[in-house]
């Protein structure tokens, strides 16, 4: 097939189903694979659709500018849409974006924003967002997608990643899912209830994470999480929550390379251990977890020895063994617990959007 731009690449992304790596033979626990969008990971179909919707509104014309905060992903998306579509991109980060990210975003002509000093709490995402705003403010003719906030962010998954998750199950049990900007999991859970009335959806948070009311402190992995609430996130769309440390993610991204050959990012490898730890209570029911991005990302970082030392995660406090990881899965640091409802979540959500 012949495309006319790269980023009608995007989509239908594949779903591959663990083979070694189960509780029990007879269980059903699949993978999407977001990472195989063009950018590498599934920010990118939040991206578009919210800068297309944009542009549809005339927020942005040709020839705009963007600013945007990132911890990665969605700079990357950013940077290849610029380029494809002709905007400039200014991409605040921090010193926690992975050196592969920023040279991927520069190789497309987007500029980088470091962020050196976090907030009091020790988050970096705070003081970015703060940065932004100080760019807005001296460059008025700039926009800002507001990932965090933007409701079309919810709307790209529920109007284009729900359906392809539909058409190839029967029956889903459940659906776990990372929380960051909360926008893959409200908009599939809104849409994907309507094919499973009785689907479970899971959420999956950091360990240090302030997303649903713990305390902040820092964590290591990258895209998931945030040290406060974004307005994107339906909790009342949510039925249970898994906090994951640092130690359960990396451990599984590294068994699933060895074992399954999924090469997985760090928000990957919380969902799939979450996943594992739902089938070991529910054995035999189809689970779905969706894996963000690639590990292709954190080469040189969460899957070097050597850089995980040097960051206070020595790789012998790690398992490397199926065997380990399931027995570790049956009974996690942090076990799931159930979500109450908020029936203000969607108020939240667009008052956020205004704000």
């Amino acid at each position: 097939m012949i495309y006319e731009n790269v980023l009608e690449t995007l989509g239908d992304t594949p779903i591959v189903r663990l083979r070694k790596l189960l509780p029990e033979p007879q269980d059903r626990i699949c993978v999407k694979l977001e990472g195989t969008n063009p950018s590498g990971s599934i920010k990118d179909r939040a991206a578009l659709h919210m800068v297309e919707e944009a542009e549809r509104h005339g927020r942005l014309t040709p020839g705009s500018t963007l600013v945007e905060s990132t911890s990665g992903n969605l700079g990357k998306s950013l940077a290849l849409i610029g380029a494809v579509k002709g905007y400039r991109v200014i991409l605040v980060v921090d010193p926690k974006t992975p050196q592969s990210v920023l040279s991927y975003a520069t190789s497309f002509g987007a500029e980088l924003d470091m962020v050196d000093r976090p907030d009091g709490n020790g988050s970096y995402q705070v003081a970015r967002i703060r940065r932004v705003e100080e760019l807005l403010a001296q460059n008025p003719e700039a926009r800002s997608l507001d990932q965090y906030n933007n409701p079309d962010n919810p709307q790209a998954h529920a109007l284009h990643t729900a359906p392809e998750i539909a058409k190839d199950f029967d029956d889903l049990a459940a659906l776990v899912g990372t929380v960051s900007t909360g926008g893959h999991l409200s908009g599939l859970s809104s849409a994907l209830r309507e094919h499973f009335p009785s689907l479970h959806v899971r959420a999956v948070d950091a360990v240090g994470s302030a997303t649903f009311g713990h305390p902040f402190a820092p964590y290591m992995m990258r895209g998931i999480g945030l040290s406060w609430r974004p307005g994107n996130l339906r909790t009342d769309l949510i039925d249970s929550l898994h906090r994951v440390a640092d130690t359960e993610a990396l451990s599984t991204c590294r068994v699933l390379a060895r074992e399954e050959g999924l090469l997985l990012g760090e928000s990957g490898g919380a969902a799939v251990f979450a996943a594992l730890a739902y089938a070991t209570a529910h054995p035999g029911r189809p689970v779905l977890a969706i894996a963000p991005d690639t590990g292709a990302n954190y080469l040189y970082e969460s899957y070097d020895d050597a850089w995980l030392a040097e960051h206070g995660v020595p790789v012998d406090v790690l398992w490397h063994t199926s065997h380990d990881l399931l027995r570790h899965a049956r009974t996690p640091l942090y076990p799931p617990a159930a979500q109450p409802s908020d029936p203000q979540g969607t108020e939240r959500m667009i008052e956020g959007a205004r704000a």
